[in-house]
């Protein structure tokens, strides 16, 4: 139980360091403790804890003059945080490699970085594919699954700031009307799960479910992506159920367990 406590505790901790860090953007580049406080709705004294491994770290540094913190070495400090993500996501690689190989599609885990998805981790299996996606890239959640997977398990606020931005028409096939993407996002909410065809580009899917961590937050997606036609209509409705197998289980690798 300690050793799960502990795990738990690990992955909260990392999770609030990339919310501060997060926070942080070329027109906001400063903030003091009390303001990251009230922006995350954290108290001042574990931010402060926080934000003290941050700068012993090096991924925030404090404006001597008024005692307020910006990044650090902005590059280095953001990329160690995507390696500390992929450090909890590492023993979900097996999972990922059976189901690349199993579907001759790469397997990919993705999470929400602002506005987008990010590539966090991905396998591609024992068939070399031509791909839309690496890890370590960004792409928009409104023409995603894989980003639609995460976006509908969000707050109403969330998905109301993306939904208001301007929404980029990749192909004929993406939708950019926010009431469109209201009724999509309420689907893949009740579903449990998004499929995106066309979307971001012609002739690739998307299929993707969500990934909870020990609180039962959704905090990344389960997904495979290649060119539709190696994926049979038929295939979706096994498909979909494998990936939520395989999703469950990585659940279960962060400390989730649905009784």
């Amino acid at each position: 139980m300690k050793h799960l406590l502990n795990e738990k505790y690990f992955v909260a901790s990392v999770k609030n360091a990339m919310r501060i860090l997060r926070l942080f953007t070329p027109k906001e580049n400063e903030f003091g403790v009390t303001e990251i406080a009230k922006k995350l709705d954290l108290s001042k004294s574990t931010v402060h804890r926080y934000v003290k491994e941050l700068v012993q770290e090096g991924f925030l540094v404090q404006n001597k003059s008024n005692g307020h913190y910006r990044l650090g070495l902005s590059n280095l400090a953001l990329g160690g945080i995507v390696q500390l993500n992929k450090e909890i996501y590492s023993e979900a690689i097996p999972i990922l490699t059976k189901l690349a190989n199993r579907y001759h599609l790469p397997a990919h885990i993705c999470v929400m970085e602002h506005n987008h998805v990010f590539y966090l981790i991905r396998e591609m299996g024992d068939q070399p594919v031509k791909l839309i996606t690496k890890s370590g890239r960004y792409n928009d959640l409104h023409c995603t699954a894989e980003g639609l997977a995460i976006l509908a398990f969000k707050s109403k606020d969330i998905i109301d700031n993306v939904l208001t931005q301007s929404l980029k028409k990749y192909t004929k096939y993406t939708i950019t009307d926010p009431d469109l993407l209201k009724q999509q996002i309420l689907k893949i909410h009740y579903y449990q799960y998004a499929i995106t065809k066309d979307m971001y580009a012609v002739g690739f899917i998307s299929l993707a479910v969500p990934i909870q961590d020990y609180t039962g937050e959704v905090v990344s997606s389960l997904a495979l992506i290649g060119k539709s036609k190696n994926v049979d209509e038929n295939q979706y409705e096994e498909i979909i159920k494998v990936l939520q197998k395989s999703a469950k289980q990585i659940s279960e690798l962060l400390g989730y367990y649905d009784h």
